[in-house]
């Protein structure tokens, strides 16, 4: 019932769009198309037409400009796009890019900036690290120019998280240390300090520095007074010294024993298998 009530609803926003064209008529054609449309676009979404439902919202999205209507527009645009991520996801990339950008334009940039983060899930739902890294940067600008610091570095510790998982292992330390720094005298996120130190100090050791890696660590307890109790910190020291050594056996106990007290995530189990590799392969050489 839904299906064919969305049709007939759509049929009418079509013919009332072909009506000739008067000073009196031209907005009201619009107006009149626009709600037919957005009707029309929750009765598919009714029956899980997605791909009509999807059409319906961006033809009410086009209306909208037509009545200089950007925020509105930019709204249906993105109604638009949660229809086709569950059968287009290229379209709804296209609608959702669209919507943003009509926020933008209008000075929305709280609201562009959560939208823009929906987009970056988006692509890394499909894994696509590359387009992730760049729109979860994008989404931490518009947050962060709206003094959303929180909500910024939420954004930031994803691009951090993936340019390691791509080897740019720089740009992962700079952003770990950074919003360590930002952290450190925050009550609420001081906790997660010895964390993004520890993260950074792994991407030091991945990149083969262990002198960098050992600096890291001295500076890291410089930085917080804290941090030299925290088994974080142990941990650390101790991967330098069994990297230091060539000792993969130390190594190994020191990832069990850690592990064993703080489960460790997949992306830590990931980059410590590559150091632990790359031992391996030192010390095969000497």
């Amino acid at each position: 019932m839904g299906e064919d009530k969305g049709e007939e609803l759509m049929e009418k926003a079509d013919k009332r769009l072909k009506g000739g064209f008067s000073f009196f008529s031209g907005t009201a054609k619009f107006e009149d198309a626009v709600e037919m449309y957005t009707k029309a676009g929750n009765s598919f979404k009714i029956v899980k037409k997605w791909d009509r439902a999807g059409e319906a919202f961006t033809k009410a999205a086009e209306c909208h400009l037509k009545l200089q209507s950007k925020h509105e527009a930019a709204q249906s645009y993105l109604n638009a796009a949660m229809c086709y991520k569950k059968t287009n996801i290229t379209t709804a990339v296209m609608c959702m890019k669209q919507g943003i950008e009509f926020y933008t334009e209008e000075g929305r940039f709280s609201i562009a900036a959560k939208h823009q983060k929906e987009l970056a899930e988006l692509y890394e739902d499909q894994s696509d690290l590359e387009n992730a890294i760049a729109a979860y940067q994008t989404a931490a600008d518009y947050h962060e120019g709206e003094g959303s610091n929180s909500a910024a570095s939420s954004c930031l510790l994803k691009v951090a998280l993936f340019s390691a998982q791509l080897e740019r292992y720089d740009k992962a330390i700079e952003l770990y240390e950074q919003i360590a720094a930002q952290s450190i005298d925050n009550n609420l996120l001081k906790w997660s300090v010895k964390d993004y130190f520890l993260r950074a100090g792994l991407c030091h050791l991945a990149k083969g520095d262990v002198v960098a890696a050992e600096r890291a660590v001295e500076r890291y307890m410089d930085m917080d007074a804290t941090f030299s109790s925290q088994r974080e910190c142990k941990f650390l020291q101790e991967l330098v010294n069994a990297c230091k050594n060539y000792d993969v056996e130390a190594f190994t106990n020191a990832v069990v024993d850690f592990d064993s007290i703080s489960k460790l995530d997949s992306w830590k189990t990931s980059i410590l298998l590559k150091i632990k590799n790359s031992i391996k392969d030192e010390d095969a050489l000497t």
